[in-house]
């Protein structure tokens, strides 16, 4: 017998996409911005019938012991399992290397009792829980998500915490690994998967894991207060202006979801700004706790910004800037400036204004640079910056792609600027984790084979990547 035929047996032949067409395009997702990935990929996809990258089939099974039962059946026909949720993620998190099969786990999406876990400051929700309906759901209850990815609307639970890291509320929360997320439940890639249940300090190997080390059923996000957010453009004639701005914020207040600077060059590619922006001016999008806006706008006036009201998806179906910031910032960028490749950088403690326009000084109408801060103690520790407070973390862009961005790694590590390059699939190499032994000595334990998301540690033994 067959995989597929033993994945249709368990959870019906609705539930297994076979036809390698419909199999490819359910794999697209965003690593096309990224042009060293994205030619792998493609040609992966070339060699591959209906640009299905080799996998079998995507199976969707309707709870755990489906679940329990495909992965089971992978591990006795030796094959490789990706797992896939929204299918969001920007820098191939998932992406099959080695064919096999996908398991998306859209109908694993049980929120609980909101109003019980607003009370409890803490919520459990299913795999594929939609992360804009849970924050809906608790916020009618006074609580919110403490961060949430940008693509809230459309991204599961555990994609998110799997293949992301940061998001709306990070300028005041942090990370996925600040606290924020508290609990998890993982199930074991072997002949009898196990169930895992691990708390807060336990379930840091499977974040930002990309499904490498388990297969996450369930996520335990903490809450905090729900606050009322209000929406603003602020206009500079420079960026010098637009990026202090920024680092005030940072400085003097507390109530800020996202504060991301933008210099001019950036400005046209925000066609939904025309009208309210000049194509010259540097922008600040600034989403700011109500009781706080006039403390940003006098802050705003003192560096000579101008500020304009924003009310995204209301009466003017104009877009959130939710949808400007973070990753969506890119596919902004990517209308204007298509062979962009863009490097996570992680500026010094001191003087992170002029450490950011010494890039921009030495590549000019190159580069293109945005300033926002985190803040994150687990960040700043990774980065050599000890104890609590923000850490500015802009996107650098280089327009002509992956032709520049080694010069701009290598000027990078003249001046002292960390990063985090996207451009490869091993999560070992990207250098976001200070530990990457945490993962492999995980994945051991609960994956015996190496048969999850198998090509995206750099000990697999197949080498692909930038």
């Amino acid at each position: 017998m067959t995989l597929s035929v033993e994945l249709a047996g368990i959870v019906g032949n609705g539930g297994v996409e076979t036809d390698p067409a419909a199999i490819g395009a359910r794999l697209r997702d965003n690593s096309w911005l990224s042009p060293v990935l994205s030619g792998h990929i493609d040609a992966m996809a070339g060699a591959s019938a209906g640009s299905s990258l080799g996998v079998e089939a995507v199976v969707g099974p309707a709870d755990l012991d489906q679940l329990s039962a495909c992965v089971a059946a992978a591990y006795r026909h030796d094959t490789p399992i990706t797992m896939l949720g929204a299918g969001t993620s920007n820098f191939g998190q998932s992406i099959p290397m080695r064919g096999g099969i996908v398991i998306e786990l859209s109908r694993l999406c049980d929120i609980g009792n909101p109003a019980a876990a607003a009370a409890d400051g803490r919520i459990t929700v299913g795999a594929g829980a939609l992360l804009g309906r849970v924050d809906d759901e608790v916020r009618a209850h006074g609580a919110e998500l403490p961060v949430v990815t940008t693509t809230y609307a459309a991204s599961h639970a555990a994609g998110w915490v799997a293949g992301g890291h940061v998001g709306l509320g990070s300028s005041t929360w942090g990370t996925i690994w600040d606290g924020n997320i508290v609990g998890a439940t993982v199930m074991t890639c072997e002949a009898h998967p196990r169930l895992l249940t691990l708390d807060e300090d336990s379930v840091e190997p499977v974040l930002h894991a990309s499904g490498t080390t388990g297969i996450i059923t369930d996520v335990t996000f903490r809450l905090v207060p729900a606050r009322s957010w209000v929406e603003m453009v602020v206009a500079f004639p420079r960026f010098d202006g637009a990026a202090r701005f920024v680092v005030d914020l940072s400085e003097q207040t507390e109530g800020i979801r996202v504060a991301a600077a933008q210099e001019p060059m950036l400005t046209p590619a925000f066609t939904a700004l025309a009208g309210d922006a000049a194509n010259d001016e540097a922008l600040v999008m600034t989403i700011a706790e109500a009781e706080d806006t006039d403390g940003v706008c006098a802050l705003a006036a003192a560096r000579g910004g101008r500020v304009i009201p924003w009310h995204g998806l209301g009466a003017s179906r104009r877009p959130t800037l939710a949808y400007m910031v973070y990753g969506h910032r890119m596919l902004w960028v990517k209308k204007l400036f298509a062979s962009a490749a863009f490097l996570h950088c992680y500026l010094p403690e001191a003087r992170p204004v002029d450490q950011l326009l010494a890039i921009k000084a030495r590549f000019g109408d190159l580069c293109l640079v945005e300033l926002k801060y985190i803040r994150s103690r687990w960040l700043r520790e990774r980065w050599g910056q000890a104890g609590d407070g923000v850490i500015f973390a802009p996107l650098v862009g280089m327009v002509n792609g992956r032709d520049d961005l080694d010069d701009l790694l290598a000027f990078c590590d003249d001046i002292g600027v960390a990063y985090q390059n996207p451009h490869t699939f091993f999560l070992d190499e990207q250098g976001l984790f200070a530990d990457p032994g945490l993962l492999h000595r995980f994945k051991q334990e609960v994956d015996p084979k190496g048969l999850l998301n198998p090509g995206k540690l750099s000990d697999d033994e197949v080498r692909v990547g930038g």
